[in-house]
């Protein structure tokens, strides 16, 4: 059996989590709120189903958040379209804006892959586009920026 949480209770279980944790689940629970919203109106104008897909995406690129399957296809071949210096040494985490946001695997390796930054968007315009990422931000691992 589902039970329906009132908005107090929500908030109540968000309380305890922390920091990563509680950014994430606040974004998701936006997005529901956003999406029921959504769904209504759709719903009251012309009596159309949406898919979830559709409103995800349209959802995200409101929010400034890059194609879902570009950022997967990215995500998936980042040492072939980074290279072996971004590759072994780096993840992509997401697009915004046009904006990579890369977490770096050890702090020291930041300042070194901030100097190769316009390489990596010149390869990623090769594969994807040169509107998909724009630029380049480096930082280090969550544990080091106090997450």
């Amino acid at each position: 059996m589902t039970e329906r949480w009132s908005p107090d209770q929500v908030e109540e279980a968000l309380a305890s989590f922390d920091g990563a944790e509680y950014r994430a689940l606040r974004i998701l629970r936006e997005i529901q709120e956003i999406e029921r919203s959504h769904q209504r109106r759709k719903a009251q104008q012309a009596g159309e189903m949406v898919s979830f897909g559709d409103l995800i995406q349209t959802i995200l690129a409101g929010l400034g958040v890059a194609d879902l399957d570009r950022v997967q296809e990215l995500e998936e071949r980042w040492e072939e379209v980074a290279g072996p210096q971004w590759g072994s040494n780096s993840v992509p985490v997401v697009v915004s804006n046009g904006e990579l946001l890369v977490e770096a695997s050890d702090p020291r390796l930041v300042r070194m892959l901030r100097h190769d930054t316009e390489r990596l968007v010149l390869r990623i315009a090769e594969r994807f586009g040169r509107s998909f990422v724009t630029s380049v931000r480096v930082v280090g691992p969550p544990w080091r920026r106090g997450w």
